[in-house]
């Protein structure tokens, strides 16, 4: 006894049923497991951690304004000293130096220069009359000191409205390191004292209670990073220019420069809490960052579990794919082949139809009918192919839309070819009246005609002579498209500019003064015979109803050449190219003649486009095309 078997029947039949106990228990493991490790986690932990990195901004932001306000109001009193002297450039320079030696590492340098007297002034051009760094009698540009600029764009006044205002300057880079640098008038009210500041050697300084934390002041208007803890000084964008940070987007959309911001985000390697510095004299943002493994050290034990948790889903599923595969993937990939051999056409597929009840039983059930079924339709469309319409396998029935299709297939097909013997029949007969009957009746009333003329004086006899060669002429030229049409094109290479002038050598001119347009060459690959017989029709219409004169042109186009043949006759009647245009004939709208059809057809078999012009006379243009080229299989190719 097979062991499938003795399993119950509603497992055996619903294959879904067994994959789907299976994976119940292997999901309950996981989620029980995963459960216990997400305990371990909260959002607690990650909140305060980043409540706890945003405090260390906050801190960092409030030491940075107390320590630049402090250095704001070092300068004012500075600006006061009375070894601040202008007028004794000895004494002051003295004092700076002295002044500088006591102060902080983040004061660099110290200079007395001229209060400008001329209003506005970018604090450029003012002379320099004493200072720390040897640059008495220089321009304050040499400093390199940016003031900065207004929200409308403009340069920052370099002005004072009294002598206890100070003047913050913008960040600039000065021989390699990032400064700001603060002003305040002396108390002569002449002159301003400047104190030139390295914000990096602070920032360097600063002390955190967590290993590897790193400090970056950004600036408030753009977000590039001003000053930073072991790292090159230069104006750059905080993570890059291809990353924009919570902080960086903050900046940049707050109302105006000097709006507080607050916050923390997880970046990609860090924790980042960020405050804008409490200071008025600047609009600075403290960054610190933390790095994930020391501020979210928890996560170390929860990779810990996850592994765990990988290893045990790995096990369940690794029994899930084993089971799938040594089952149903096996009979899956059978049924495949073989349903990929019937697609392609191998009927000769073996499709077993075993016992097996569950869903690929089903399958493989309904692929064998499937084949069955391809089977019966296949024999019936090859004896239909065979006009064999009396044959048993016809017989078998096909249910649905299939099985209606062929049997409306075969009944059309049969009054079809029944209706194309009759047809081929009519033609063959109303061929041969007129290739010999209507001629030869023709032949024998031009005879009489001719005879009676001989005994008239009227012109009755010459109307009917007239009418009998005109019917004869419709009847050889009706031979001719026939004789043409019914075989295939035979492409050579032929030089239109040949072509025509011997076809136009053939039409009698008369009175109709005959003009040519034409290229040194016109070569196309088409069927030269096609091509007479095609253009001797508008040819000889051009010339019979023009009043005056033809002209015949030959215009090179992307693909091929366009043929243009025009007169100033009454032009072409409208029922007629109603006619060609619908491409049929009726008692009500026909034309007088094969001529026009004898141009479509032509211009059809050589792959070309015809169409007419009829406001001033008539313009028949053709535009041809190198001929394609008939391969074995019948098929056309350039």
């Amino acid at each position: 006894m097979d062991s499938k078997e003795l399993l119950p029947e509603e497992i055996r039949s619903r294959y879904a049923v067994k994959l789907f106990t299976v994976s119940l228990l292997i999901t309950v493991v996981i989620v029980a497991g995963g459960t216990a490790l997400a305990s371990q986690v909260s959002d607690r932990v990650t909140n305060e951690q980043l409540d706890s990195v945003e405090a260390s901004a906050e801190l960092e932001a409030e030491n940075l304004a107390r320590w630049f306000e402090g250095e704001q109001e070092s300068v004012r009193l500075l600006s006061s000293h009375q070894g601040v002297a202008p007028s004794n450039r000895t004494r002051t320079e003295r004092t700076l130096a002295r002044e500088l030696s006591r102060t902080s590492d983040e004061l660099v340098s110290l200079h007395v220069v001229e209060r400008p007297t001329e209003q506005p002034s970018n604090g450029t051009t003012e002379r320099i009359v004493a200072s720390s760094d040897d640059l008495a009698g220089e321009p304050l540009a040499a400093t390199k000191i940016d003031w900065g600029q207004t929200a409308s764009g403009e340069d920052v006044a370099f002005q004072f409205d009294n002598t206890t205002e100070t003047l913050v300057s913008w960040v600039y880079l000065d021989d390699g390191n990032m400064s700001v640098a603060i002003a305040s008038p002396t108390r002569d009210g002449d002159h301003v004292l400047i104190g030139e500041y390295h914000p990096s050697t602070r920032v360097a300084a600063t002390a955190d209670a967590t290993n590897g934390t790193s400090t970056v002041v950004l600036g408030g208007v753009s977000g590039y990073v001003m000053f930073e803890k072991n790292s090159p000084n230069e104006f750059r964008p905080y993570k890059g220019e291809s990353t924009v940070t919570e902080v960086e987007s903050r900046i940049e959309e707050r109302p105006n420069q000097f709006a507080p911001i607050s916050g923390a985000e997880l970046g990609d390697t860090e924790v980042r809490g960020y405050h804008s510095v409490p200071s008025g004299g600047v609009n600075w943002v403290v960054v610190k960052e933390v790095p994930k493994s020391t501020a979210l050290a928890v996560t170390d034990q929860v990779q810990t579990d996850l592994t765990g948790l990988i290893g045990l889903t790995i096990v369940g599923f690794g029994l899930i794919s084993g089971m799938i595969h040594f089952g149903p993937i096996r009979s899956i990939r059978r049924l495949s082949r073989q349903a990929e051999a019937v697609a392609e056409g191998d009927l000769t597929a073996e499709i077993p139809d075993g016992n097996r009840i569950d869903e690929v039983g089903q399958l493989r059930t309904s692929l064998h009918r499937t084949k069955a079924y391809i089977e019966t339709i296949t024999r019936q469309a090859e004896k239909i192919a065979r006009r064999e319409f009396d044959d048993a396998a016809l017989d078998e029935e096909i249910p649905g839309p299939v099985g209606e299709a062929m049997v409306d297939m075969r009944d059309d097909l049969e009054r079809f070819i029944e209706e194309r013997e009759q047809r081929e029949q009519r033609l063959e007969v109303f061929n041969r009246l007129l290739r010999h009957n209507l001629r030869n009746r023709l032949d024998v009333i031009r005879s009489h005609t001719e005879r009676l003329a001989d005994r008239t004086d009227g012109d009755d006899a010459e109307a009917i002579l007239a009418a009998t060669d005109r019917l004869a002429s419709i009847g050889t030229r009706a031979r001719r498209i026939d004789r043409l049409m019914a075989r295939d094109p035979d492409p050579t290479t032929v030089d239109l500019t040949s072509v025509i002038p011997d076809l136009l050598s053939q039409i009698a001119a008369d009175d109709v003064t005959v003009n040519t347009e034409f290229p040194a060459a016109a070569t196309l690959r088409t069927d030269a015979e096609i091509l007479r017989t095609t253009l001797t029709s508008p040819l000889e219409n051009a010339v019979r109803y023009a009043e005056s004169s033809v002209t015949v042109s030959i215009a090179s186009t992307a693909d091929g050449y366009r043929i243009a043949i025009s007169d100033d006759g009454p032009g072409i009647p409208a029922a007629e190219l109603e006619s060609l245009a619908a491409g049929t004939e009726t008692s009500l709208q026909h034309g007088r003649g094969l001529g026009l059809w004898q141009l479509k057809w032509g211009t059809d078999a050589l792959g070309g486009n015809l169409s007419f012009e009829t406001d001033d006379g008539t313009t028949v243009n053709i535009s041809l095309t190198d001929l394609a080229e008939r391969t074995e299989n019948g098929d056309r190719v350039r």
